[in-house]
This record gives structure tokens, C-alpha cells and sequence, in this order.
């Protein structure tokens, strides 16, 4: 155990003294979640309700004042502005039809890429309203006198919103989609180029070879260079973490499960890292295999967009790598607040990945040049 803890040490050593090690865990990541953010805000925190109204008597007011609730923020414009979540347009005739007890027409907008939870909420309490005043007009049909003689009726109808089982009621999107998104990337970016290319390194420097001679057997050798790995995406996943909840409120939701989710994928790199760095021989092809294999892993996997809006094909095809598996994790953990249960099979499967790799690398990993 010595020995292993000697070998990740000086590993972790070297690589914290190169140059751009800061740039590669901090400022290039940095720049990645502003640019990133301003993509994906959070475009719905709040159920807001926009109301254009058009209509000319007191009905149209009367309806607005049965919206309020504690739960949506109502805010009243004159004409429609160009970003909004959803309109409610109130006609011009909307009085003029109450009194002549004729049907009705409410056009509600709505911008697809905001909450469906929050669409459903404002929706219900639109349903809501208009069944209050139709109860009203029935107890109270003098629609002359209406106001006049009005009384407070409670609603006699109570309407609530739910979703099938499995529908995805919020698309996950802000910082909390953001943060998550770099950190897995970079933890692939940063554990495959400096992983890989100090195997390479080593190997033909012959200071593998030179460690193996000082009594240490090649498991242990493979173990040292895999715990090594293994500290290196630990540093980068809290730096990112910290610098996250400090300037972006980043939340984590279940701390334990976003971790764990986290480390597995740390531990999935640290092997494949050895396998790059065994097989390949130049540092230049390393850096640009590990960029490449970043990027598509990032792409198909849902770092660069939320995974829960693309195709089925596609996300069938994100399936097949790591990432996916790793961001559906932390999706479920920080937007749908799930336990370890539901998320049991995305660990089974990155565990998977990692003894595939592990395997695979350890049976690649070459002592001599």
C-alpha cells in the first residue's frame, strides 16, 4: 500500500506543478459555465402568468382578481412582449359576451421550451377561475346587478394538476444544468490528457520499468497510477463544485447521491486514462483522442443540452457512453429530486463501464516501450 500511495503522489505532484493546470481546472471551465449559463437560464423559477387585457368592462378585471394565488406571479401588460413563458389575452368583447351569455374565447400562448409544471399551474388556476365565475353567474344570474349584489361564493369546484408517471415535468436548464454539464466534460478532458500522457511518459522514460525493479509488482504499479488519476479528478470536481455554490448558487440537491455519482465517473476516467495512456505513444494524439472522446461523450451524453429534450434515437445512441449515464444521474438528484433506487441503474452502469476499462487497460498496460 506504501508503494501505491508513493506512485499517486508523485503523479499527483507532477501534474499539479504544470503551468496550465489552473487553466484546465478553473479558468477554461469557468469560461465554459458563463458562456454556457447564458444558453440555459432558468427561464421559469416562478409560475409566472403574463395578462394582456383587452377588454373594456369590468369582467376582464374581475377575472384577473380570480387568478391570484400566492403560488403565481400575475404581471399585466398592454401589449405582448417579445420573451415571455405564457400570455393570457383577455378579448375586447370579454364583458359584452358575460352579459349577453354567450360563449367565450381566452387565448393562452405559451413558450415551449418553459416549465410544463409551471404551465400546468397557471393552467389549472385559469380552469379554476373560470369555473368560479360560472358557478357565480348561476347562483347570481343578474349579470345587470352582479357587482351590486355580489357575494362570496367559495369554489364549489376544486381542480388540481398531475402528470402521468415519468413525465418530465421540468426541462432541466440554468446553472444546475450547466455546472453539472462542464464538470463531467472536464473531468473527462483533464483525467484522459494528463492520465494518459503520464502513462505514455513513463513508460518510455523507463521509469515504470525503473519502479517495477524497486519491489513493486505491475497491480501495484496499476493501482498507484489509477489512485493517482483518481485524486487528480477528486481536485478538479471540487474546485468546480466550490467555485459553483460561490458564484452560482449551484445546488447539488441529494449531496451524497450527486457525489457518489461524481466519484464513479471519476474512477471510470482514472482507468480509461491508463488504457489511453498504453496504447497510444505520442502526446500530441493523446491530447487530441482525449478531446475528441470528451466532446462526443460530452454531445451525446446531455452535457452541452439537456438530454430529456433530444430525440429517442439520439438519446438510444447517448445510451452507449459513459456521460449519459452519469448526467442522468445528476438530473434526477438536483430537478426531479429522486433517491438511490431510481438511480440504482445508472450506477450499476457506470460501475460496469469502469471494470470494462479497468480490465481492458490493465491488460494493455505496458512496462517498456
Amino acid at each position: 500500500m506504501r508503494q501505491i500511495k508513493n506512485i499517486a503522489v508523485i503523479d499527483l505532484k507532477i501534474v499539479l506543478k504544470d503551468k496550465l493546470f489552473l487553466f484546465w481546472t478553473l479558468i477554461f471551465p469557468f469560461a465554459f459555465i458563463i458562456m454556457f449559463g447564458s444558453f440555459y437560464k432558468d427561464t421559469d423559477s416562478k409560475t409566472e402568468l403574463l395578462i394582456i387585457n383587452k377588454d373594456k368592462g369590468k369582467w376582464g378585471t374581475y377575472f384577473i382578481e380570480q387568478l391570484k394565488d400566492p403560488g403565481i406571479l400575475i404581471k399585466t401588460f398592454k401589449k405582448k412582449p417579445e420573451t415571455f413563458n405564457r400570455i393570457l389575452i383577455i378579448p375586447e368583447d370579454f364583458s359584452k359576451k358575460i352579459l349577453l351569455k354567450k360563449t367565450q374565447d381566452l387565448i393562452l400562448l405559451k413558450n415551449e421550451n418553459s416549465s410544463i409544471k409551471a404551465a400546468a399551474h397557471a393552467e389549472t388556476k385559469i380552469i379554476q377561475a373560470i369555473a368560479k365565475i360560472i358557478t357565480e353567474l348561476i347562483l347570481n344570474p343578474d349579470t345587470d346587478n352582479f357587482f351590486k349584489n355580489k357575494e362570496d361564493f367559495k369554489n364549489i369546484i376544486e381542480i388540481e394538476s398531475g402528470f402521468p408517471e415519468g413525465t418530465i415535468a421540468k426541462v432541466p436548464s440554468g446553472y444546475d444544468h450547466v455546472i453539472p454539464g462542464v464538470l463531467v466534460q472536464f473531468i473527462m478532458i483533464m483525467i484522459l490528457i494528463y492520465g494518459g500522457i503520464s502513462v505514455m511518459i513513463d513508460r518510455q522514460k523507463g521509469r515504470l520499468l525503473r519502479i517495477l525493479f524497486s519491489s513493486t509488482s505491475i497491480p501495484d504499479l496499476w493501482a498507484g497510477k489509477f489512485i493517482g488519476r483518481l485524486f487528480l479528478g477528486i481536485i478538479q470536481a471540487a474546485i468546480l463544485i466550490i467555485f459553483g455554490k460561490i458564484f452560482f448558487h449551484f445546488n447539488l440537491g441529494n449531496f451524497f447521491l450527486s457525489c457518489l455519482t461524481i466519484f464513479l465517473f471519476i474512477i471510470l476516467n482514472s482507468s480509461l486514462s491508463i488504457l489511453l495512456g498504453s496504447i497510444i505513444k505520442k502526446e500530441e494524439i493523446i491530447v487530441g483522442t482525449a478531446i475528441l472522446i470528451s466532446n462526443i461523450f460530452a454531445a451525446l451524453g446531455g452535457c452541452w443540452w439537456p438530454i430529456e429534450i433530444v430525440p429517442g434515437t439520439l438519446k438510444s445512441i447517448g445510451m452507449l457512453v459513459p456521460a449519459y449515464w452519469a448526467m442522468d444521474a445528476l438530473h434526477k438528484i438536483i430537478f426531479f429530486n429522486k433517491e438511490f433506487a431510481d438511480i440504482s441503474i445508472n450506477f450499476i452502469v457506470l460501475i460496469l463501464f469502469t471494470l470494462t476499462f479497468s480490465l481492458i487497460s490493465f491488460k494493455f498496460f505496458k512496462i517498456k516501450k
